[in-house]
């Protein structure tokens, strides 16, 4: 999370009344009666759930011990009130639990002790209460229930799940006429933009800024902040006009109000796109003022991510030196305060920078640390994405069986009353007999409607984990040969000059680190059959004695790999790749004027 949207996340819980404003003592409420709070939770006309907001605002500011004593009496004295105090309640524990961490993690510079064990206890809180809202049948309850699981979870970095709950719940208020708040508009666009659905954050955040508009509580640096995350969106689809349109909207209503980060912050993202249009020049001023407005109010992370981009930028002016000196300094900065998807922004700048200048042992050196960060960071972005797609069908086939389990009580309702009016008019008795035949075709329908419904989610599931193992492969493919290429131009440095037994030993060890080691084979080979299922075992039932060595030069002849390439990913010469073709090309009696990549192709 950045320094700005840290920033902002402080100010809307205190300006909603989530965080205590004064962080130094705690104030005892005298109003925490379990029996009264009971009753009001118990309450159906509370549609938009304030009296949880209410009571969770009013133990916020009480010391944990007694908040927690107070929700404990106020479960015993609610065990019998009903689905809405339930869902209400659970609601009402699962953010206490979260907003206490968050206040340690917030203002005590402590970190959240179990973080496994505080999700597993939300998470079947949240479970539990989004089953009684489902069973209520109340689209107020399940829009509120819906939309505080995804805030609460989202503290704890489970984005996925907090996406789909988020835009239920948003959704549902809408479609019941209920306003909604402008901050949640403005919180469901920003964790849209990071799980990169920019359509949908575009669509929210436009929501977010009009909203804010027109609140009579306008706070004007969360319009620029709606503002210009709608301009992301467009940036990031490359829709370059639309967002200069909305960037242009959010720098004049942050000079306006004289706020000289958010002046910096949208002239910096400007920048970029000047910098995409080879418009050099422009970006460099535009990002050395977003640089300067967030160092000097100690946005450390903003201000460095903005340097790297002016270093990007000097590089493409053939200004090294300058570069050089901006990239080490955005590296300063992000010790001072971390950001991991800027500090990979800093680590790609850094391998461009040291390969410009021929400093290839650094570049090789930054362009390993941005490997091993990028796919970190990626795989969080893909898992969020399946976390989404998960929870929308366990949350359709939870809403489903409950759905159905509430007709079947109804229908288990009525098959009561015609028994007992069967006892004095012998005509329902047939009426009995058709209802039980049509439950039973209706139970039977559903079976199968259910059985289709985990066929998709295990389909999905399957052609989702193939499209990471593809990214997965190809990435893992792409660095062999990067650091092969990064190794070659080291070797044309030194030769032809003298070079000590040091150096040469040196390219000997960054040589032997290309080979595909047993351990990378086996890495290899795990995501290859995930793409390609049964191909290792159709060449062995062809050629029961083939080779290891056979093995993977098909595999890596299956990926259209130069020979080149081939020999320096397996450490041989690129005549023993051509002598090792042939030999494949007898075992598997491929004939000469066939191509042995599509032979191989087809197996």
């Amino acid at each position: 999370m950045t320094a700005i949207r840290k920033f902002s996340i402080c100010c809307l819980f205190i300006l909603f009344g989530l965080l205590p404003g004064d962080i130094c003592s705690f104030a005892q409420s005298t109003e925490l009666d379990p029996e009264k709070w009971a009753v009001e939770l118990s309450k159906k006309d509370d549609r938009k759930g304030e009296t949880v907001l209410n009571l969770r605002e009013k133990l916020v500011h009480t010391d944990s011990a007694h908040a927690f004593q107070f929700i404990d009496a106020l479960e015993k004295n609610g065990r019998s009130s009903g689905d809405h105090f339930k869902a209400r309640f659970y609601c009402l524990k699962a953010g206490m639990i979260s907003l206490k961490n968050v206040y340690y993690e917030f203002y005590q510079d402590r970190k959240v002790i179990n973080v496994d064990s505080i999700r597993k206890q939300l998470t079947e809180l949240y479970t539990a209460a989004m089953d009684i809202a489902y069973r209520s049948e109340d689209d107020y309850l399940v829009a509120f229930v819906s939309y505080d699981y995804a805030s609460t979870i989202s503290v704890i970095g489970d984005i996925g799940i907090s996406v789909m709950y988020g835009k239920n719940g948003i959704d549902l208020y809408e479609k019941l006429s209920v306003p909604v708040l402008p901050a949640r508009y403005q919180f469901l666009a920003e964790l849209l933009y990071r799980v990169r659905e920019y359509s949908e954050c575009v669509k929210y955040a436009k929501k977010a800024a009009a909203a804010w508009r027109s609140s009579p509580k306008e706070y004007k640096p969360f319009t620029v902040s709606c503002i210009n995350t709608v301009a992301l969106g467009y940036h990031r689809q490359k829709k370059y006009d639309s967002a200069f349109i909305f960037y242009n909207e959010a720098l004049q209503l942050a000079k306006e109000i004289k706020d000289t980060v958010w002046t910096g912050i949208v002239s910096g993202n400007m920048g970029q796109i000047f910098y995409a249009q080879g418009k050099y020049d422009t970006a460099y001023t535009l990002l050395k003022m977003d640089y300067k407005a967030s160092k000097a109010k100690g946005f450390y992370d903003n201000a460095a991510n903005s340097l790297q981009w002016a270093a990007r930028t000097d590089l493409a002016m053939d200004h090294k030196q300058a570069a050089l000196a901006e990239v080490r300094e955005a590296f300063q900065l992000l010790k001072t305060w971390p950001d991991p998807s800027y500090l990979r922004n800093t680590y790609y700048t850094a391998t461009q920078v040291f390969r410009e200048i021929g400093a290839y042992d650094s570049a090789f050196y930054y362009n390993n640390l941005y490997s091993l960060l990028n796919d970190s960071l990626e795989k969080v972005v893909a898992t969020s994405s399946l976390a989404i797609s998960k929870a929308r069908l366990n949350d359709e086939a939870s809403r489903y069986n409950i759905q159905n389990l509430n007709k079947e009580k109804r229908s288990q309702l009525l098959l009561r009353n015609i028994i007992i009016a069967s006892i004095v008019v012998l005509s329902f008795f047939v009426v009995l007999i058709v209802n039980r035949q049509r439950l039973k075709e209706k139970l039977k329908t559903e079976k199968a409607e259910q059985e289709k419904l985990r066929m998709e989610q295990q389909k999905l599931t399957v052609e989702q984990e193939v499209a990471s193992a593809k990214v997965q492969l190809k990435m893992f493919t792409e660095n062999l040969v990067e650091k092969t290429s990064l190794i070659e131009k080291l070797e044309s440095q030194v030769q032809g000059k003298q070079a000590s037994s040091e150096q040469h030993a040196i390219i000997s060890e960054l040589s032997r680190q290309t080979i595909l080691t047993e351990e990378d084979w086996q890495k290899f080979k795990s995501l290859f059959e995930k793409i390609y299922p049964g191909f290792f075992i159709n060449l062995q039932e062809k050629v029961s004695d083939i080779t290891v060595a056979e093995l993977r030069m098909a595999a890596l002849t299956r990926l259209h790999l130069s020979t080149s390439q081939i020999g320096s990913i397996l450490g041989i010469s690129a005549n023993s790749v051509y002598k090792t073709r042939q030999r494949l090309r007898q075992r598997l009696n491929i004939e000469p004027e066939i191509d042995i990549e599509e032979a191989i192709a087809k197996m």
